[in-house]
């Protein structure tokens, strides 16, 4: 598998799992999907003021997200790709993962997965789609 190119800036001040953590999970969703070109990138972590501004901006949703991710598919070449940008919110996701009865870790790994995903043009944006995603989620959190 291609190395990967994976920038992690914490502008939250709260704590996040380890860079390994992020970097395992990505390599694992990557090779189900068959990636194989080198991939580039960012994983930002803000705090919920800054997630509420962007998920209004760029959704029109004015609450903080989990997590936003935005897809650079623009910028491709025959050796890498550069797949754009996820934002997590961990004050957020602390909270959300406790009502999902999961640990935070736990909690991080789906939801990584879950914005790879996005990067990678899978949506939930019909009933289809949705089941498609989950079950390619489902998949990934086996391995």
């Amino acid at each position: 598998m291609p190395d990967e190119e994976i920038v992690i800036h914490n502008k939250s001040g709260h704590r996040i799992p380890s860079r390994k953590f992020f970097i395992q999970n990505i390599k694992k969703t990557l090779k189900v999907l068959g990636e194989r070109k080198k991939i580039m990138l960012a994983l930002v972590f803000i705090s919920p003021q800054e997630s509420k501004k962007l998920n209004k901006y760029w959704r029109k949703k004015d609450k903080v997200a989990l997590i936003l991710s935005f897809p650079l598919k623009d910028i491709v070449s025959s050796t890498s790709e550069s797949l754009g940008d996820i934002f997590f919110c961990p004050q957020e996701i602390e909270k959300q993962s406790a009502s999902y009865g999961l640990s935070r870790n736990v909690f991080y790994r789906k939801l990584t997965i879950h914005s790879l995903l996005h990067l990678y043009g899978y949506t939930h944006k019909r009933k289809n789609d949705t089941k498609q995603m989950e079950l390619l989620e489902a998949k990934i959190l086996q391995q």
